[in-house]
């Protein structure tokens, strides 16, 4: 736990207490982070959700430097009963924000979305959804990462969403999930009852946003309107098992380091810097 965490810092409640943190990276507005909310509701004691005032997607950890940032409190949330704050700020700065300044209990799960869009394989390194998830992570406490394979502003139902972040809010809550695990979740769009289940996945190395050109010297990131079927994709990944219609969950850590390359790299550069 460090230090300036607010909430981490005070000893788990003798009563068994739940106390959910919830972000996002589209914005305090948007249905996806209301749609987490309600999935939270019904094993949490107490919700903070302290989301980015606007939209911030795709700027992974980033954190804001260099002015101050401001958090204003949320007249009648959408969902009753939890205590809601927008900053204007990144996903990462709304979950420094909440531990430092807000949040008065012991946190026990931070999540982050529902995020209009997937976020797998090379894509989840760009993703705001994520990087406020990774802010919980690096406080020791147990965080997840959802997103929903949908364009951004389409109408869905989010009742298939709900339950299936439900599981894992509710898997937390029983103590069925490793400590400290920090979890990217993919959903597909689609009715729950057609899901093909959930995979645990190693990330692709492929991803799905692209530039598209429009003219000359412009052009603009999207994500496709549809998930790659491309039969070369590995199965085990991430990609992979949103194409096929499962619920992808991949544990990240945050140590980027390849361990194995160290020490045939150390003997190289050593050669390198004797010459």
């Amino acid at each position: 736990m460090t230090s300036d965490s607010a909430g981490a810092n005070r000893p788990r409640s003798s009563e068994g207490r739940l106390n959910f943190l919830v972000t996002n990276d589209d914005g305090i507005d948007s249905p996806g982070l209301w749609a987490l909310v309600r999935a939270c509701k019904p094993v949490a004691d107490h919700i903070y959700v302290v989301a980015p005032k606007t939209n911030q997607s795709a700027v992974g950890a980033g954190q804001t430097l260099h002015r101050e940032l401001h958090w204003e409190r949320m007249e009648d949330p959408p969902v009753e009963g939890v205590e809601a704050w927008h900053v204007d700020g990144k996903p990462a700065d709304c979950v420094n924000v909440a531990m430092k300044s807000i949040v008065n209990h012991w946190i026990d799960l931070v999540v982050s979305g529902v995020n209009q869009g997937a976020n797998m394989g090379r894509d989840t390194m760009a993703s705001g959804t994520v990087g406020g998830a990774l802010q919980g992570h690096f406080r020791g406490i147990t965080s997840a990462a959802f997103s929903l394979a949908m364009r951004p502003g389409e109408e869905v139902n989010w009742g298939p969403t709900e339950r299936v972040a439900a599981a894992i809010c509710k898997a937390e809550a029983n103590g069925e999930l490793p400590d400290s695990v920090f979890l990217n979740v993919n959903i597909p769009l689609a009715p729950y009852e057609e899901l093909a289940g959930v995979l645990v996945t190693r990330v692709g190395r492929s991803g799905v946003m692209a530039l598209v050109q429009r003219s000359g010297n412009s052009g603009i990131v999207e994500r496709p309107h549809e998930l790659t079927t491309d039969p070369d994709i590995p199965p085990g990944t991430d990609v992979w098992a949103l194409a096929h219609n499962y619920v992808s969950v991949s544990p990240l850590q945050s140590n980027l380091t390849d361990h194995g390359l160290m020490d045939e790299l150390g003997q190289q550069l050593t050669r390198a810097f004797e010459r």
